[in-house]
């Protein structure tokens, strides 16, 4: 049996300005998204909004891949929709997510194709690992799956933030988020967990379905 960990106790980034590089921090780009909670139990699988909202129906291409990774697990993750261009698109993502007619969802996912960026590993099988530094859980999460169109584990850039900000700046990206690498994982907000965001970033406010982190 999983741990009982759920949506409330997702970890959350404190908003700080300056970008900054520092040794003993990993650097992750930030992608415009819904923060997931991700439970796989056996064959069961549930996508949950930071927000509680469950998500299974309106993106059952991303429900099925994680249904396809073995054993059972929590992940901390963030869902996407891109655009044409290969930009994050939140708008189409709010659409995909309202989502309810099957025919309407099946046609979504075709057009709207949805990633899943997998940032993070709470628990494996009945081993809470919440209380691992942060570079712990990653490498048991990189051991755990291979990256597909869907699912993806993103790598970070231990210490050089700067660089990591300024490349999300030149791709017009939401922005970045630092993580101490020797820090466990708290629920709430933490000072372990920052992120800056693009000034020149913008994209249309959300509709209550989810939010990032």
């Amino acid at each position: 049996m999983l741990p009982p960990i759920d949506a409330a106790d997702l970890m959350l980034a404190t908003l700080t300005r300056t970008p900054f590089s520092r040794a003993g921090w990993i650097f992750e780009i930030k992608y415009d998204g819904y923060r997931v909670l991700i439970r796989k139990s056996g064959a069961a699988v549930e996508l949950i909004s930071r927000n509680g909202n469950p998500l299974n129906h309106s993106f059952p291409d991303v429900a099925d891949a994680v249904a396809a990774v073995p054993g059972s697990f929590i992940w901390d993750a963030e869902l996407t929709v891109y655009e044409e261009n290969g930009r994050p698109s939140f708008e189409r993502l709010q659409g995909c997510a309202r989502m309810r007619i099957q025919r309407n969802v099946q046609a979504a996912a075709r057009e709207n194709p949805a990633r899943l960026y997998i940032f993070d590993l709470l628990a494996a099988g009945q081993s809470d690992l919440r209380k691992l530094p942060l570079g712990e859980r990653k490498r048991a999460l990189r051991d755990s799956f291979d990256d597909t169109r869907v699912l993806v584990c993103p790598k970070g850039i231990v210490a050089n933030g700067e660089w990591v900000f300024e490349q999300a700046s030149l791709l017009d990206l939401e922005g970045m988020i630092a993580k101490r690498l020797d820090s466990p994982y708290q629920s709430g907000r933490s000072r372990d967990w920052l992120k800056i965001k693009n000034a020149a970033y913008s994209r249309p406010a959300a509709l209550g379905w989810g939010s990032s982190a």
